[in-house]
């Protein structure tokens, strides 16, 4: 058994660390307070430019556009997103395993890999699996020239043809409790006609015409759609990191309680001891 002095070597390390986690889930929590916010703010108008497409592709049958081009599908680009940092429960390893699922039902030589955060191109990269390009996930807020600077790459490609199609994974935030990792076909781009409502819509008078509008709304779109996926996975990472801190400051606190009654327990039993001792002495002294 321990004695008091390791124990309370253990409580005071215990402490410490307990300390930095608790630091860590305010921090986190102040972050995922920003996070939804850009989550909420950035979802309406998400929802409006797809409303839109949908309007203007009602008007611009037979569109043509490199980002609606559908090739037989040979290579196939694939977009993992994840975080730079650690601690943050599963969150990482959820959204990896998704994407070698779907990494493992293709053909290796068929694979592209494009991977956002450091953990995701570790974890590629020990695994000996070939990167195409690499960008760390934003530390503070997306800004709007990374999403297009990351686009472009994207779209680049897949109009040279270097692959015929483009999937995204990543997290997406319903709470602080609940993420989930998705996979998003990004390219091709799905004609809006298929997204047309059934019944009637409101007639609009285009300037310029439906089709040059539709030229110009493609690449928006779908840069919107990657930014969305962004801010997404910002808020998700930060939700599950606040968790899972939450959680080691609450099992640091269990571990003290333990670990007091334990060295309460040692403490009595060397008093009882010393006392039993001072007891003998006396005793043998007595009969001498």
């Amino acid at each position: 058994m321990a004695n008091t002095r390791e124990i309370r070597n253990r409580i005071r390390s215990v402490k410490n660390i307990q300390q930095i986690t608790r630091a860590m889930q305010m921090v986190a929590a102040s972050k995922l307070k920003r996070a939804q916010e850009m989550v909420q703010a950035a979802g309406p108008y998400a929802e409006k430019l797809r409303l839109l497409m949908n309007e203007v592709g009602k008007s611009a049958s037979g569109v043509t556009h490199p980002l609606l081009v559908k090739r037989p599908v040979e290579r196939v680009c694939v977009v993992v997103m994840t975080s730079d940092k650690g601690l943050c429960g599963a969150y990482n390893a959820n959204i990896i395993k998704r994407a070698m699922e779907f990494i493992k039902s293709l053909k290796p030589e068929s694979v592209r890999l494009v991977v956002i955060g450091k953990k995701a191109n570790d974890f590629f990269k020990r695994r000996q699996y070939e990167i195409l390009k690499y960008w760390p996930f934003p530390s503070k807020e997306v800004e709007v020239s990374f999403v297009a600077e990351v686009m472009r790459f994207l779209a680049g490609g897949y109009e040279k043809a270097d692959y015929d199609k483009v999937v995204l994974f990543y997290t997406k935030f319903k709470s602080a409790m609940v993420t989930t990792p998705l996979e998003a076909q990004l390219l091709p781009l799905e004609s809006a006609e298929a997204d047309k409502q059934a019944g009637g819509s409101a007639l609009y008078i285009f300037e310029p015409t439906a089709e040059e509008l539709m030229q110009k709304l493609l690449p928006k779109y779908l840069q919107n759609q990657v930014y969305l996926a962004f801010v997404e996975a910002g808020a998700s990472e930060h939700g599950s990191r606040m968790v899972s801190m939450k959680s080691a400051t609450d099992n640091a606190d269990e571990m003290i309680h333990t670990l007091t009654l334990n060295y309460n327990k040692v403490r009595q039993a060397s008093i009882t001891r010393e006392i039993l001792e001072v007891v003998t002495g006396a005793d043998a002294t007595k009969k001498k």
